[in-house]
């Protein structure tokens, strides 16, 4: 399996510009998630490096072989798109073996190649079957088994789980995952969907406006995002974002008013903080908890079954949501008194820069 480098590369629609002068290197074997929003321009730089739009700027090389240049078809890769796309009027087995035989490969080779395939993603007792017969967990089975059987250096999923209900898709996302340990194989997955990004890859990069904000493991990313959109974009609920206004330091360490009033002392160095201006602190519900110093007025309780959220509105109208138990007694319109663990709160500057404690 082959590795992916991307360089300089740019891509335009007329006087838009989608993607801006980015670089990445996809090491061989990694499941690598491209996460962010519609219109970040992810399934364009998957698109770019399958060979389906052109590159405005840039060079892409597939193990070690410059191929920006090269048809889709001579790329070595090959693509599990959004919609199923099999041929309605043939069987499972054939739509599987269509791309095999317009290239001229043996009939033993593509039954070689199908019977491994079927055997993988266990769908031998489906070889005689037309997609009308199917379900959609099936068909999406399918076309990624259609993908298996062209052996190729990488496989490109451009949001394929979109199309599937919700209890499907949690089983889709596990089936995947357990096919590249199964394979060993270069993965890259298209999504906005940050559980899907979260629960498969082995790196994620979280796109925006048409650059990478972050690259790294999905818990690196979750505990030290590098700017607020990534804080932002990426945990469920959001991450708790509230203006503050810098106090002076305790211990060396970055101290903030909130807006209501309160105080609070960040695990952050303050004399990394250069700015004073446009501060604010990000923490997440988990790090926000019963027994502190802050009050507020519980507004919407949200309960999950294994933990509590609530939304709770400080004294000035500032609106954050933290974590209680499966069991928590909190109701609407109590009062309740929080705080948020030191260490465990970020700092963003004016421009959206991050800073952390530890």
């Amino acid at each position: 399996m082959g590795g992916i480098a991307l360089r300089g590369l740019g891509k335009s629609f007329g006087s838009v510009e989608v993607i801006r002068d980015l670089s990445l290197d996809i090491v061989s074997g990694e499941f690598i998630v491209f996460l962010g929003p519609s219109g970040c321009g992810k399934s364009t730089l998957l698109r770019m490096i399958a060979g389906l739009e052109e590159a405005s700027a840039g060079e892409i090389s597939i193990d070690g072989r410059r191929v920006d240049a090269l048809p889709p078809g001579q790329r070595g890769v090959a693509m599990v798109f959004q919609h199923y796309a099999l041929y309605p009027h043939m069987t499972v087995r054939d739509n599987m073996a269509f791309g095999l035989r317009n290239v001229g490969q043996s009939p033993d080779e593509i039954e070689r190649r199908i019977a491994e395939a079927a055997r993988i993603l266990e769908i031998g007792h489906l070889l005689a079957r037309k997609p009308a017969q199917l379900s959609g967990g099936q068909r999406q089975r399918v076309a990624i088994g259609r993908a298996i059987v062209k052996e190729p250096k990488a496989f490109l999923f451009d949001e394929p789980l979109s199309n599937l209900d919700a209890a499907l898709r949690s089983r889709t996302r596990i089936e995947l995952a357990r096919l590249h340990q199964q394979m060993k194989a270069t993965m890259i997955f298209v999504t906005h969907d940050q559980v899907e990004a979260m629960t498969m890859a082995t790196r994620i990069a979280v796109m925006n406006h048409g650059r990478i904000e972050q690259i790294g493991a999905p818990m690196e990313i979750y505990r030290r995002p590098a700017t607020r959109f990534v804080a932002g974009f990426i945990g469920t609920p959001a991450m708790n974002f509230v203006p503050v206004q810098p106090l002076a330091p305790v211990d060396g360490r970055f101290a903030a008013r909130l807006p209501d009033g309160s105080g609070v002392v960040t695990g952050i160095a303050a004399a990394a903080i250069k700015e004073t201006q446009g501060l604010e602190l990000g923490f997440r519900a988990e790090h926000m908890r019963l027994g502190g110093e802050i009050p507020a007025t519980a507004d919407v309780v949200e309960r999950l079954g294994d933990r509590t959220l609530v939304y709770a509105r400080l004294r000035d109208g500032t609106t954050v949501v933290f974590e209680d138990g499966g069991d928590s007694r909190i109701a609407v319109g109590d009062e309740v008194a929080l705080a948020i663990e030191s260490g465990a709160a970020h700092l963003f500057d004016a421009q959206g820069r991050a800073y952390h404690g530890g």
